[in-house]
């Protein structure tokens, strides 16, 4: 049974040139079509959801424009993401370095999780900001500053240092967009991970997309370490 999956959105400024060219298109579909997936994801009963919403490799490398339209949509797709969540009884949940976005946004994601607290249906987990890579050296630091004896270190107990480290181990990540690569997505807690990539588009992705992923899972032999 899946417990935990995640998405790697891909695909949302190809689908907008496919269309119109414009980039701030193909991110509002992006924020339409979280809907429709996560309800699918209610539907199947799965207990967490994350969704790679923004790397902080976008926030720092893609222009000034294009971000400033990502924060916007963030202003106003949040709020009505949150009423939707709590009537389905849905948990939101942050990880990533939410000091890399602007301090409106940061307190917007951070009432939208006071707001859905008592969600116990699923929870919806945004990986804002975020970075596998950057995700595990703020760990490090954090660990440090706790002043960690290193002998009571081992690989569970560093997990409490983490974004990720409380959610249970994704057992499958979609990828849409057609590349073939993890990009770091929680990338401590993904070793037995099972991957599924589709040239679908993100805001194309739909349920014929979602259960086939869910067909291909099934169909794994997960053999983990034994």
């Amino acid at each position: 049974m899946i417990k935990h999956i995640g998405f790697i959105m891909d695909g949302n400024r190809r689908w907008a040139k496919k269309i119109s060219n414009l980039v701030s298109v193909g991110h509002a579909k992006w924020g339409d079509n979280i809907e429709t997936i996560l309800n699918l994801c209610l539907t199947e009963k799965i207990e967490v959801v994350s969704m790679w919403a923004l790397s902080k490799e976008n926030i720092l490398e893609r222009s000034e424009v294009e971000i400033a339209g990502i924060f916007q949509l963030f202003r106003e797709k949040i709020p009505k993401l949150v009423e939707k969540l709590i009537k389905s009884s849905v948990r939101l949940d942050i990880v990533g370095d939410l000091w890399l976005v602007p301090t409106d946004i940061r307190t917007l994601l951070i009432d939208a999780m006071e707001q859905t607290k008592d969600g116990i249906k699923m929870t919806c987990v945004f990986a804002i900001a975020y970075s596998g890579q950057d995700e595990i050296i703020r760990g490090i630091k954090r660990a440090i500053a706790e002043w960690i004896d290193p002998k009571t270190l081992d690989e569970k107990s560093f997990l409490t240092y983490l974004d990720t480290g409380k959610y249970p181990p994704p057992d499958l990540i979609i990828r849409t967009g057609g590349s073939i690569r993890h990009s770091g997505f929680f990338l401590y807690h993904s070793a037995y991970s099972e991957y599924f990539f589709t040239e679908t588009l993100w805001p194309d992705f739909g349920s014929s997309d979602f259960y086939q992923a869910l067909e291909f899972y099934n169909g794994a032999k997960r053999n983990f370490w034994k």
